[in-house]
């Protein structure tokens, strides 16, 4: 979106226009990444990641946003994979030094010759390089869990008049970079631009059985039967959704504008087709506590006749941190 210049304070609308995003990213694998899709998130992956689909058939799911890997960074190997994913939004690279910016924007330059609307963003990480960077590539404000935070070598001002992209933290902490970028000051400068936001960090919390909310994680889905890691990280990113439309940060328009009313579903032993227990085929019926059901990230419902089954059926899978139990 494009921010009104004066020489007079920016008023109210030309702030709240300058916070409303035009997207709000979640980068990560299936089946996460299409419930993101399907709440009005914009999915990608890191360059070295993917959405690991081949066990999905008849998926069809855009990269939405590709990010570099920022530990092993390659800016030839990131060009590459852009033209391969061809993705709507692009983070090129981290730069440390102003001597770095050229060949970052020779990069962006090869990646517009073809993507003349790509989004394409470069994180600064000193000051220096803040001006350095060309006003049509936005910047990336690393908020998250990076080696330097942009609050660690900048002020607020420095990035105001620019577009930026705000990298990794909750939503609180955006929130409150966002309002420092953009919000009134005594020498009236113009607000950033904020073109997006982005944070992976529901799926830790789900892990535990915990999900996102404005006052914080809650585990009160932690000891339900029919919770899943699946569910719990959608039902966050509704909480997220939520979130920035009640402060006006997201989107006109989503790549999907599915309801927010998302709840707690998940099987039931009624949904197990086979009564065998998946690991030593007893009947799960004849045991003294019931089934123990579990979903996989795949989709597959699974019964065991005992927890200890279900932990040796996991463990021989490598499905670690993929299942969660869902009735005993």
């Amino acid at each position: 979106m494009s921010i009104f210049r004066s020489n007079s304070s920016p008023s109210a609308s030309e702030i709240a226009a300058a916070r409303q995003v035009e997207f709000v990213a979640f980068l990560h694998r299936l089946p996460f990444a299409l419930e993101a899709f399907e709440l009005g998130f914009l999915p990608g992956f890191r360059e070295d990641c993917s959405y690991q689909a081949n066990q999905y058939q008849n998926l069809t799911l855009p990269v939405g946003m590709l990010d570099n890997d920022f530990q092993n960074p390659d800016l030839e190997r990131f060009v590459d994979r852009f033209f391969k994913y061809e993705p709507r939004v692009g983070v090129i690279g981290d730069v440390y030094e102003p001597s770095d910016v050229d060949a970052h924007v020779a990069a962006a330059r090869e990646i517009r010759a073809s993507y003349p609307e790509a989004e394409l963003i470069v994180v600064p990480k000193c000051q220096a390089v803040i001006d350095a960077i060309p006003e049509n590539l936005a910047l990336g404000y690393s908020r998250g869990y990076a080696d330097r935070l942009a609050h660690e070598f900048s002020d607020p001002a420095d990035w105001r008049g620019r577009r930026v992209h705000i990298l990794g933290g909750s939503p609180p902490k955006q929130l409150d970079a966002i309002r420092q970028l953009t919000g009134p000051t005594l020498t009236d400068e113009p607000p950033a631009d904020i073109v997006g936001v982005d944070w992976n960090g529901l799926h830790r919390g789900a892990q535990f059985g915990e999900f996102w909310t404005a006052d914080g994680w809650d585990d009160s889905g932690r000891d339900a039967d029919h919770v899943t890691v699946r569910k719990t990280v959608r039902h966050s990113l509704a909480r997220v959704r939520e979130f920035w439309r009640a402060h006006g940060i997201w989107p006109e328009t989503t790549p999907q504008n599915e309801g927010l009313n998302v709840e707690y579903e998940g099987p039931s032993p009624a949904d197990l087709e086979d009564a065998a227990c998946t690991e030593c085929g007893t009947n799960v019926w004849r045991t003294r506590r019931g089934p123990y059901v579990a979903e996989y990230d795949t989709g597959a419902i699974c019964g065991y006749c005992s927890y200890e089954c279900y932990v040796s059926h996991r463990h021989r899978n490598n499905l670690e941190g993929s299942v969660e139990i869902l009735n005993r």
